[in-house]
């Protein structure tokens, strides 16, 4: 969408409709650069875990290369014995949106040939929503606000309320 904008002062339903137009425009952009991120993130991590580059060759070696993640089959935790197996994609609530087809990083063990449990540091498995609560409450206290703002904001980004009824 174009909007052109005159010299003359822009007052009402035009200047709230240009305001509204940016906001959309900077909620997309946080959006995709947020899910570029997270999936930069995702690899990096693999590509630690594993000691290699994506694309190198698996060295099989004799000394074991023990990593926290493992396969879900036989129990196997050497990074040696672990390839990348694609991804998969899955959704995340985040404070700026909706992100849609994040890829997920699989690994498979070349022992049994199943899938390895990754646990990401900066993913959950099961998580749906992505708020770091804390930086939300370090950067809301530099504006002023209070936690009890920071506490109506998450709640309205859920659809939840924590604040009980009392009869």
């Amino acid at each position: 969408m174009s909007i052109t904008v005159s010299p003359a002062r822009i007052k009402g339903k035009e200047r709230q409709e240009i305001i509204e137009e940016v906001q959309k425009q900077i909620k997309e952009a946080a959006l995709q650069a947020s899910k570029q991120v997270i999936m930069a993130c995702l690899e990096a991590e693999v590509t630690a875990k594993l000691g290699r580059e994506k694309g190198s060759p698996r060295e099989v070696r004799e000394q074991s290369h023990e990593i926290d993640w493992k396969c879900g089959h036989c129990g196997c935790q050497n990074a040696n014995q672990f390839t990348r197996d694609g991804h998969y994609q899955r959704t995340l609530e985040t404070k700026w949106g909706h992100l849609e087809q994040l890829r997920v990083p699989m690994l498979e063990c070349q022992n049994c040939h199943h899938d390895v449990i990754c646990q990401f540091s900066i993913l959950e498995k099961f998580q749906r929503f992505w708020v770091d609560l804390q930086q939300d409450a370090f950067f809301s206290s530099g504006l002023g606000e209070t936690l009890a703002n920071d506490q109506r904001s998450l709640e309205w980004r859920t659809g939840k309320s924590s604040w009980g009824t009392h009869d």
